[in-house]
């Protein structure tokens, strides 16, 4: 029996056959793909590990210092302001008009030298007046004293009169009347010395008072003379000849002139608390300004309020510093320097080395094992780029040089 083959079971099987293949191929394919691309990857993540693994520290890295013995004596620098060692307002004492102007602004005077002449008639006048009253005082008081003179020759004669005719009175050589007479005639001439000596001494008293009126206007009328009443210079004239002054100008007027004695100037400092024990009578100080580059002036501290201002807690201090060739001027400002001995021993260290925070101020140290420890200190003067440190720190500790916010206490660290 002959078998015959189908051919169309043939054609789908040889379609399901290379549909398989196809299928087979692709998957092929796709895991080539795959592996092309994790194999970059897990590549660079071996050298990631093995970097990580082959790192020697993990720790943060720090640099560390040691404190520094301070110097035994430091520096303080304080603002002052220069100002004339005596100076003075000149105004007017009587009313009258400026006759005469001698000096400006800028001129050097003497003491006792005339700045200007006022023009006072009315003075001159009372003056005058007053000089004649007291003549006629004076005369008055010799009138009375003449007075006194025969007031006494009278009762002299009252008294010789008297000692007469009592003792005839007794012996009824004379009336009785005549010696009554005679008695009360002797008293009244003893009532006229007394009257005569009163008149004297209220003759007196007038020519006091008006000698005292008169030395009064006297000093008025050298009131027109304005004079300089120290060595200086004259900082300020507000008068011109012909202009009306008067004596009520100090009230709220203008001086005619002003005056200061810069030879000696004083500079007033504010001295902080801080330091307000280490200032002294007689302490040296250096004062420089600005404007004289490269030079400086020597002065000396002559007094201090020895107290201190309740707002500031400065104490008002002065130093002298000689000025014979005018250099330095009235109302600079200035920088004074003293120099102050140490009264503890201190140590120093970079500003950047103490930590600031809500625990206070303290630095970070590194111990022998590489940990770090933070130690409360207390500091004294701040010198800028360095402070002083007046405990906590015995000098010999290893300090972190600058320590970041990330440091903690006890946390290893690596040291370079």
């Amino acid at each position: 029996m002959i078998t015959m083959e189908n051919p169309t079971r043939d054609r789908v099987q040889t379609k399901k056959g290379s549909r398989v293949k196809a299928v087979g191929l692709g998957t092929v394919i796709a895991i080539a793909l795959v592996a092309v691309g994790a194999v970059p990857r897990i590549t660079s993540y071996r050298e990631a590990l093995a970097a990580t693994n082959d790192a020697p520290v993990t720790h943060p890295v720090v640099t560390v210092i040691h404190a520094q013995k301070g110097e035994p004596t430091s520096q303080l620098i304080l603002p002052g302001n220069v100002e004339p060692l005596y100076t003075a307002n000149l105004f007017a004492r009587v009313d009258g008009y400026v006759d005469r102007r001698n000096v400006d602004i800028g001129t050097k005077v003497s003491a006792g030298q005339v700045l200007a002449v006022i023009s006072s008639p009315e003075i001159d006048q009372q003056l005058s007046q007053a000089k004649a009253t007291l003549a006629q005082s004076q005369a008055a008081l010799l009138q009375s004293r003449a007075g006194l003179e025969q007031a006494k020759a009278n009762a002299e004669l009252a008294r010789i009169t008297k000692e007469r005719d009592l003792p005839l009175g007794e012996q009824h050589a004379i009336s009785q009347q005549i010696v009554d007479s005679a008695v009360q005639t002797h008293n009244a001439r003893v009532a006229d010395v007394a009257a005569a000596n009163a008149n004297i001494a209220a003759a007196e008293a007038a020519v006091v008072a008006n000698q005292a009126n008169v030395a009064r206007l006297q000093q008025m009328q050298g009131f027109e003379h304005i004079v300089a009443p120290f060595d200086g210079v004259i900082t300020q004239r507000n008068i011109e000849r012909g202009d009306l002054v008067s004596a009520a100008a100090p009230t709220g007027g203008k001086p005619l002139f002003s005056i200061a004695q810069s030879d000696t100037l004083r500079v007033y400092v504010d001295v902080p608390q801080s330091e307000a024990v280490n200032i002294r009578d007689g302490q040296n100080a250096v004062i420089q300004v600005s404007e004289r580059l490269g030079r400086s002036y020597s002065g000396t501290v002559t007094r201090n309020a020895s107290a201190l201002n309740d707002a500031a807690r400065t104490m008002r201090t002065e130093v002298q510093v000689a000025n014979s060739d005018a250099s330095l001027l009235p109302g600079m400002y200035a920088q004074v320097h003293f120099t102050l001995s140490q009264q503890h021993a201190s140590l120093v260290i970079p500003t950047s080395s103490l930590v600031v925070d809500g625990a206070g101020m303290h630095v970070v140290t590194v111990n022998s094992q590489h940990n770090l420890h933070f130690i409360p200190v207390t500091i004294g003067k701040d010198m800028g780029k360095e402070i002083e440190v007046l405990a906590g720190l015995n000098g010999e500790e290893s300090l972190v040089a600058s320590p970041s916010d990330v440091l903690s206490e006890g946390q290893h660290v690596e040291v370079r």
